[in-house]
Formats: C-alpha cells, structure tokens, sequence
C-alpha cells in the first residue's frame, strides 16, 4: 500500500500553548487554537477554552461547519436547537451545520472545555474577533456581526440565559 504525500507537520503543544502565539480573547473567553486550518490542509481545528462563569457565545447557526464540543472540566449548558443539556466533565455534544446553538457556563467558576469544527475557518474567525475587540472595554457586537457575516455565520440570539 502507498501512503499519500502531504504537506501537513507533526507538532506537539504543551497545556499552555496555541498555534496563534497567544490565546485569544473570544468576546470573554480565552481560546487557545491547538490545532489551526493551516497546520491540516484547512480540513479542522481545534480549541481549548475557558469559559469563565457566565461565559459564552450567543446563539448561533454555521452554515459551513461542523461543530463538537468537549468539556474537560466544570460544568456547561449547551444548547442545540432549542434542546438544553448540562454537560459536566466528559460530555460531548455535537452540532451539525445550520443548527442553532451556544453553550453558557452558568457556574461562578470557569470550565474548560476542546471544541472542534470541520472544515477548518473557526480559527481564522476567532483571530479576527479577537482583533477586532482588542482593547476594548466592551465587545463591538456591530463589527462582531459584520466578521459573523463574512464567515456564513448567522447571529440568531442572545446568550443563553
């Protein structure tokens, strides 16, 4: 059997790193990329998060990737199409494209949790986020829109509450 060629490169990060430098600022949520489009062909990515208490995204529809999350530590409500679980250590959830979704972290402690996405893109977008935000005391939700937009990205809610 022959094995294919490829351009991607073995790698291995230690807890605190990412493949951005620095974690990202993720409108509260320090994101670590573990494993970015670029490092596989742009077929995924991962991320280690953590969510402090009250974090989390708004409600949300992709329409160009698959979504899974992994919580590692604490607990996180995560909810899919209007289906709500509290997930502890362990849970896995996963959220086809074009569902809508979020996760919240409702504890006063913070949660880690990976989320993967296929095809890659997340990574590009939480970079632009993170950019975009930067400095400022409150997120811009207009200009965080506008990136949403441009990623196929359907701001449907609010946060979880």
């Amino acid at each position: 059997m022959k094995t294919q060629e490829t351009t991607m490169k073995a790698f291995v990060l230690q807890p605190q790193d990412g493949r951005t430098g620095r974690p990202l600022d993720v409108l509260g949520v320090p994101t670590l990329v573990k494993i970015a489009g670029s490092d596989v062909e742009g077929r995924a990515a991962v991320f280690h998060l953590t969510v402090p208490g009250r974090g989390g995204p708004p409600l949300h529809r992709h329409h160009r990737e698959e979504e899974w999350f992994y919580v590692l530590d604490g607990e996180i409500t995560i909810q899919i199409d209007g289906e709500r679980t509290v997930a502890g250590p362990g849970t896995m959830a996963f959220a086809a494209r074009g569902t809508v979704h979020a996760f919240q972290n409702f504890q006063k402690t913070a949660a880690r949790m990976l989320v993967g996405v296929a095809p890659a893109g997340l990574d590009n977008f939480f970079m632009e986020v993170a950019n975009a935000n930067h400095g400022l005391a409150t997120p811009d939700f207009a200009r965080t829109e506008q990136i949403m937009n441009s990623y196929e990205i359907d701001l449907v809610g609010p946060p979880l509450s």
